[in-house]
């Protein structure tokens, strides 16, 4: 009897730009539902854009950067997506791009704080809504 791959060893299985693509596809679609039922609550002059939840697009920044920070081509395939049309690619793809330099958005420029050995993180959500603020 052969097991089914778990997503995590699929994902390690995918190169970097591979992976971000499928998050970046993920993240497409909440945005496209997102204002489908927009569009459909509020009427069809509803203004186009992406429109997605701070907490899942802080998890799929988190989600995507764990197997991503395995990846020997991780920075560079993340340099790619960072100029993206939709905001929402960028969101992502600049998110893991500052968890892969700095580990949390609660330290590097975002918020001034230096990453200090054995200290404890925080939940960075906040630190990544501040982030998000400055993604054009």
């Amino acid at each position: 009897m052969s097991h089914e791959p778990t997503q995590f060893e699929k994902d390690m299985a995918m190169s970097a730009d591979e992976l971000i693509e499928d998050f970046a596809l993920g993240v497409m679609r909440v945005c496209d539902d997102n204002l489908r039922m927009n569009r459909q609550a509020h009427g069809d002059n509803y203004l186009e854009g992406d429109e997605i939840a701070y907490d899942v697009l802080h998890q799929s920044c988190s989600e995507l950067f764990s197997p991503l920070s395995t990846k020997e081509d991780a920075m560079e395939a993340v340099e790619r997506w960072v100029v993206h049309e939709r905001w929402c690619v960028r969101a992502l793809a600049q998110g893991a791009k500052y968890l892969l330099e700095h580990g949390s958005f609660n330290f590097g420029p975002n918020t001034g704080e230096e990453y200090v050995e054995g200290e404890e993180d925080d939940d960075d959500s906040e630190s990544f809504m501040d982030f998000t603020m400055m993604i054009e």
